[in-house]
């Protein structure tokens, strides 16, 4: 039978270990990341932005080389198999999680911060945006790199772990563990962002499921992304 995301191929001991300490080494760095980020930010924008690559490219980077390399796993095996030459299917789609997850979001949002007070966090991110053309494609990149990368290793990756972790995987038990995980990696944001970013994530695994591919949510969630900066 051929894999697919909702029966996911069998992975070997080794390849279980490896995964695992690839998650494991991402939950740990994006735990960290606010105080981190922050502190080095502090004197330069430029600086902040250069540990922020480290980050969102050269690590997820390096991560799937490693995957591919010793794992022999591809993105096709996490969420990420060609979508084809028709793309429309996958841009309305992406749209239809642009709307609903970004709504939903936002309402959450709006509505922890009414119900449970200002909660204003460790840092924003818009405080390190610079002005003019190098402010938008910064945004870009940001919203692009937090679409892609979360999507890998806080939906894909985990699931195909989890997955084969358990004799019966259950999606809702993942989808609330996956989403605790995201949420508590957005401590540095306020409790409201968090709460925001739990309900959002629940959204986006129930679309994952729903269609089986991953390049949906990264088109949505890099649309969220775009729409929160502006």
């Amino acid at each position: 039978m051929r894999a697919t995301l909702k029966h996911p191929i069998s992975l070997s001991s080794d390849q279980q270990i490896l995964v695992g300490w690839i998650l494991l080494a991402v939950f740990a760095v994006w735990q960290f990341n606010g105080i981190y980020l922050s502190a080095m930010g502090q004197g330069s924008a430029l600086f902040f932005w250069m540990l922020d690559g480290v980050q969102w490219i050269v690590l997820p980077v390096a991560l799937i080389a490693l995957l591919a390399h010793k794992g022999a796993l591809y993105p096709e095996h996490y969420g990420l198999a060609s979508p084809g030459k028709n793309l429309w299917p996958l841009a309305l789609q992406g749209l239809l999680i642009f709307v609903i997850a970004g709504l939903v979001f936002i309402v959450v949002r709006n509505l922890s911060w009414r119900v449970l007070g200002p909660s204003p966090g460790n840092f924003q991110l818009a405080q390190f945006f610079l002005q003019g053309v190098a402010g938008t494609a910064l945004q870009i990149y940001a919203a692009v790199s937090a679409g892609l990368v979360e999507s890998i290793f806080f939906i894909g990756l985990p699931w195909l772990w989890y997955a084969n972790a358990r004799s019966k995987p259950s999606k809702l038990h993942f989808m609330l563990i996956a989403s605790a995980i995201f949420a508590l990696a957005h401590w540095e944001h306020g409790r409201h962002i968090m709460i925001a970013a739990f309900c959002l994530h629940l959204v986006l695994c129930k679309w994952f499921f729903q269609w089986n591919t991953l390049w949906p949510v990264v088109l949505g969630h890099t649309l969220i992304g775009l729409a929160l900066m502006v």
